[in-house]
C-alpha cells in the first residue's frame, strides 16, 4: 500500500481533508489559498488522490472556459463527475458522490510528475459552493463594508472605483465580486475566501452580517424594510449558482426563504447609482442562475 500524507483546507466554514500520495508533490497556488490551510481534524469533505490514466472521453456535460483551461461538470446517476482540460488535454478527473462529501481525484502520471495543487480552481470552488449551500448558506453578488457591529451587505455589483486594488485572480469561476453567508450558532456570518475580494480588510476572516442592503434608482429618496417574501427574492435574484444543477437551484431558494425570514434586508431608493461594467462580473455567472458559457 503507497503512502500518503494528509493535507487540509477550511473555506467558508468548509473543512476538506485530501489524502495525497507521496509521490505526488503539493504545491500551494501562487494565490492566497495557502492561508486557509489547516490541520484537518473534523473534515466533512473526504478527498482521495490518485495518479493514473486520465479517460480522455467525452464526459457529455456543461463546459467552462477559464483562461488556458476548461472545466467540465458531468453527472452519472446522481454522482459528479468533474474535469480539467489544457490544451485540449484532459490532465486530471474527479468523482463525487451527490453531495460532495466523499470523493477522488485522479491525475495523469504527467502532472503528478510536477509541483501540482490538485483541487485548482475552480475544483475548490464547486466543492465549496455545494456544501455551504447544503448547510443552508448562500453565495451571492455583493460586496461587504465594516460598520460598528459587523458587515454590511451591498447587494449587487462593485463600484468600479472600488475594484482597482482587488488582487484575485480574474479567471475564479463564481466571480470576484461574490460573498459567502451561512448562519453559525443562529448568527448570519459573512466568510472570506480565496476567490474574492468583495468583503472589506477590516472584516477579517470572518464577521456577524448586520444588515444586507440594495440600491435601486429612484426620483425621491427612500428607505423600505423589506419583508420575508420580498427579501427572499431579492437574495434569490443575486445568488450564484448554475443553472446545470437543478438540486442546487431548489436548495437556494430554500435557504434564501429562510434567510430572508431572519436577516434584515433594507431598500433604498437615491437618484443615481453607479454599477460596474459586465466585465467584472464572471464571465460564466454573471448573475443568479445563470447557464455556462465559453471563453470572453
Amino acid at each position: 500500500m503507497s503512502r500518503t500524507r494528509l493535507r487540509g483546507l477550511e473555506i467558508a466554514g468548509v473543512q476538506i481533508g485530501i489524502e495525497v500520495p507521496k509521490s505526488c508533490a503539493w504545491q500551494w497556488p501562487s494565490s492566497s489559498i495557502s492561508d486557509y490551510s489547516c490541520l484537518p481534524r473534523n473534515p466533512e469533505v473526504h478527498i482521495g488522490v490518485r495518479v493514473g490514466t486520465v479517460d480522455s472521453t467525452d464526459l457529455a456535460g456543461e463546459c467552462y472556459a477559464l483562461g488556458g483551461w476548461t472545466f467540465e461538470v458531468a453527472r452519472q446517476g446522481e454522482d459528479w463527475i468533474l474535469g480539467l482540460s489544457r490544451a485540449g488535454r484532459r490532465e486530471q478527473l474527479a468523482f463525487f458522490d451527490r453531495d460532495f462529501r466523499i470523493g477522488e481525484i485522479v491525475l495523469s502520471r504527467d502532472v503528478a510528475e510536477l509541483p501540482v495543487y490538485p483541487l485548482r480552481s475552480p475544483l475548490d470552488e464547486w466543492i465549496a459552493l455545494h456544501r455551504v449551500v447544503a448547510s443552508g448558506g448562500l453565495c451571492l453578488n455583493a460586496t461587504a463594508s465594516a460598520q460598528p457591529g459587523g458587515a454590511c451587505i451591498r447587494l449587487g455589483f462593485a463600484d468600479p472605483s472600488s475594484i482597482r486594488g482587488w488582487t484575485t485572480p480574474s479567471t475564479t469561476l463564481l466571480g470576484r465580486n461574490t460573498v459567502w453567508l451561512r448562519e453559525v450558532a443562529g448568527r448570519l456570518t459573512i466568510y472570506r475566501t480565496p476567490w474574492g475580494d468583495a468583503m472589506d480588510t477590516q472584516l477579517g476572516a470572518r464577521a456577524r452580517v448586520v444588515d444586507i442592503n440594495v440600491f435601486e434608482d429612484a426620483e425621491n429618496p427612500y428607505r423600505e424594510l423589506l419583508d420575508p417574501s420580498d427579501a427572499a427574492e431579492l437574495l434569490v435574484t443575486h445568488a450564484v449558482v448554475p443553472l446545470c444543477d437543478e438540486g442546487l437551484r431548489e436548495r437556494v431558494l430554500r435557504n434564501a426563504q429562510r434567510m430572508g425570514e431572519s436577516a434584515r434586508v433594507i431598500r433604498f431608493g437615491v437618484s443615481e447609482i453607479s454599477t460596474a461594467p459586465i466585465a467584472w462580473q464572471s464571465a460564466h455567472l454573471q448573475s443568479g442562475f445563470a447557464p455556462p458559457r465559453g471563453a470572453v
